[in-house]
């Protein structure tokens, strides 16, 4: 049977494209994630430092 191998490649290409796109969503969501993260944490410095300005006028 020569269909075999045919179909076997077809197949490790695919599982290949799959892999490598859900590796890049990942990254990805992970990064957007990070962001968020940073943004909050800047948001919350930023709040603490007008609390601690305005409490010391």
């Amino acid at each position: 049977m020569t269909l075999k191998p045919a179909l076997q490649r077809i197949y490790m290409t695919r599982a290949s494209a799959y892999r490598d796109a859900l590796r890049s969503f990942i990254h990805g969501y992970q990064e957007g994630i990070q962001q968020v993260v940073e943004k909050k944490e800047e948001a919350k410095s930023e709040q603490e430092s007008d609390t601690n300005s305005s409490t010391i006028v």
